[in-house]
């Protein structure tokens, strides 16, 4: 090819643009629109179907409801105890003479949070002084219970006629999955006898004499009242919670005390 042919088709290409370049024939469209095909979710125009539900977006209260993470540990593991205090717990119960062995973990199937990492089984509280239920509880438990009777009960029972001895304490199984009773509420909260927090005493033992059973002894003015507003009032100094006659119509046989937690140190004594 020359160099004058060359430049001549150059100039007609210019020239005529269409004709450099031929397009190739288009398809003819279909007689009828072809349907895209349908979701799981919804229909050809995006709108969801009306069983469907609405996919969880960040942001949103569904997914702000949603748990995060693995679920908390159970109420009786939180209150387990390190293996120093555990020893330091059990001397003391041993120097004060307390009875008790260890038996093994408590755990309740239904209720999760129910239990007791490192329980105790007391038979005497202080040396001659039987524990009747033979309470199963936890260790700080029985130590406030050993110093109550120590420094409270004991010298209160030396001040009754003919200065009997205190011989035995008559009490609960102390452990026990429920929730809490007498309270009134519509969903009443877990009773601490669920984590070992608790003990009921329904009355006390001596050497001589009647048994002094819990009674609503308000106006009676003799002795046995006096001795069981003592110990009533005695025990908030050594339990957080107290509740005996006086309190509810479900404590009027027996006194309530446990060592539940709370905020800033307070107590409940009633």
């Amino acid at each position: 090819m020359t160099r004058a042919l060359a430049l001549a088709l150059i100039l007609s290409a210019l020239a005529h643009p269409a004709a450099a370049q031929e397009r190739p024939p288009e398809r003819p469209a279909p007689e009828e629109p072809l349907e895209a095909p349908e979701s799981e979710g919804g229909d050809m125009d995006g709108a969801q179907a009306e069983d469907a539900p609405e996919p969880a977006t960040p942001g949103t209260d569904a997914a702000a409801q949603e748990p995060f993470g693995p679920p908390p540990p159970p109420v009786w593991f939180t209150l387990a105890e390190s293996d120093a205090q555990f020893d330091a717990c059990r001397l003391a119960l041993s120097v004060m003479g307390a009875r008790f062995r260890p038996v093994a973990p408590v755990t309740d199937p239904e209720m999760r949070d129910c239990g007791i990492a490192r329980p105790l089984q007391l038979e005497a509280i202080l040396p001659g002084i039987a524990l009747t239920g033979a309470p199963v509880m936890r260790c700080d438990t029985a130590l406030s219970l050993a110093l109550w009777t120590r420094d409270f009960l004991q010298p209160a029972t030396a001040l009754l006629p003919d200065a009997p001895q205190l011989t035995g304490l008559q009490t609960g199984p102390a452990y026990s999955c429920r929730d809490r009773v007498g309270t009134g509420e519509a969903e009443p909260k877990p009773s601490e006898h669920g984590y070992g927090n608790a003990i009921d005493v329904m009355g006390f033992l001596f050497d001589q004499g009647d048994p002094a059973p819990i009674l609503p002894r308000q106006g009676d003015g003799n002795t046995a009242e006096s001795f069981q507003k003592a110990a009533q009032g005695t025990a908030c100094l050594l339990f957080t919670t107290v509740l005996g006659p006086g309190s509810n119509a479900a404590h009027d046989d027996h006194l309530h005390l446990d060592i539940a937690a709370r905020n800033g140190g307070w107590r409940l004594c009633e």
